[in-house]
């Protein structure tokens, strides 16, 4: 078992296959009684390491968005993308969350829904309600959490006149692992709570997505076949983020939705299991509304070379998440069509990317950095850009893991 919670630790936040996309140091994320490690993360080679892809949100007319007031509350290896599997069949309309199956009435399959098995790279591909899911399973320990927690209130510190928000997302594990396996996991509640405790009444915003996410489970807000969340999914955090703050975002039925059926992404890849190749999903992409008035740039690492291009970039089948930024090797610049004089400053790996669409009706500005890729001091950016608020947006195999010790390493540089 433990075997399998070391390599799936090591597969977080790429793309695509990169074994390499985590710091050196894995063992240690993957115990509770190692000390988390204190020496600066790595510092990158030029060469891109993968991670999540972003995308914003139009701006707001008093008809079509909706204002909410009240609170609820690396270096890159050889590039592997996803296989496109050529078949029309699709993913289901809904997924049950792991720790209640829900009733249905649709025909259970037994055939599939019975199926275990734990394949390369530590990944379990299961049946669940007569589909195939690759899972993987969390590790990390509490002393990567609390160094996350410095780095954070670090950047706070050295920015006094930002707002800064933490969101820890959590990945598909904790929602749709099956009751037999769940003794291989971690729960990554536990983390996640012990990190919003440590920030709470230190003046960040804790952005607190884990119970948004676990009352739409039953929705396709995760990916079956990737280790990566849906957009649908990052809408609803981003709502979350967007109510938080008092920032206005479209209803979901304003963004123009673009389905793609056929999509096998990572978890087939990592598990090496066929299973998942003969039941690929459709992935489903919310362009903004203000999509056409939209000005994004991209950036290398040291934030020079700049390139127009467009927000949505990849629409090819292979490579679904990548619509998105494109990547994570390269650092971006929204300019919106909103004129309310707020800069936002996301710190993400790939998790981080899909949010991006959904935001851009809030912010004028709104600039990305991933924490992997990049070679310029994080706080002297942020002075640069004049940011009124800064977003960490990262998995919880990121702060909870070995890719913590990048927060440090982008802020001291």
């Amino acid at each position: 078992m433990a075997a399998a919670i070391l390599t799936a630790a090591l597969l977080c936040g790429c793309n695509t296959y990169d074994p390499m996309d985590v710091t050196p140091d894995t063992t240690a994320s993957l115990t509770e009684s190692t000390p988390a490690v204190t020496t600066p993360a790595p510092k990158t080679d030029g060469t891109p390491a993968q991670s999540p892809d972003s995308t914003p949100a139009p701006e707001p007319n008093n008809e079509e968005t909706t204002v909410q007031t009240t609170s609820e509350q690396t270096k890159q290896t050889t590039t592997v993308p996803p296989i496109a599997v050529a078949t029309t069949t699709k993913a289901p309309a809904t997924k049950p969350p792991a720790t209640d199956p829900p009733a249905t009435t649709v025909k259970q399959d037994s055939k599939i829904n019975s199926y275990r098995k734990i394949g390369g790279s530590g990944i379990l591909v299961a049946g669940i309600n007569n589909h195939y899911w690759g899972i993987m399973f969390f590790g990390g320990t509490y002393g990567y959490c609390d160094m996350y927690v410095n780095s954070v209130k670090q950047f706070q510190a050295a920015l006094p006149e930002v707002n800064v928000c933490s969101m820890v997302i959590p990945t598909s594990v904790d929602f749709y692992n099956p009751e037999d396996y769940r003794g291989y996991s971690e729960l990554q509640k536990d983390k996640i709570e012990y990190i919003e405790d440590k920030l709470e009444n230190t003046g960040v915003t804790n952005i607190k997505v884990y119970d948004v996410l676990s009352r739409h489970t039953d929705e396709p807000i995760y990916a079956r076949t990737d280790h990566h969340w849906m957009p649908l999914g990052a809408y609803y955090a981003a709502q979350k983020f967007c109510t938080d703050l008092n920032l206005p975002i479209s209803k979901l039925d304003k963004y123009k939705a673009v389905t793609c059926p056929g999509y096998v992404g990572s978890m087939y890849y990592y598990s090496e299991d066929e299973k998942l190749t003969t039941d690929p999903e459709d992935y489903t992409v919310y362009y903004s509304p203000n999509a056409d008035k939209l000005e994004t740039t991209y950036y290398d690492v040291y934030y020079s070379n700049g390139y127009d291009s467009d927000l949505f970039i990849v629409d090819d089948a292979s490579s679904y998440y990548l619509t998105f930024l494109g990547g994570d090797d390269k650092m971006t610049h929204v300019k919106t069509n909103v004129k309310n004089g707020r800069n936002l400053v996301v710190i993400k790996e790939s998790y981080g990317n899909a949010l991006i669409p959904f935001l851009t009706e809030a912010f004028e500005n709104i600039y990305v950095i991933d924490l992997r890729y990049c070679e310029i001091n994080a706080v002297n950016f942020c002075k640069k850009v004049k940011a009124t608020d800064l977003l960490f947006a990262n998995c919880a195999y990121t702060t909870a893991g070995g890719n913590c010790e990048y927060f440090d390493y982008i802020r001291t540089l």
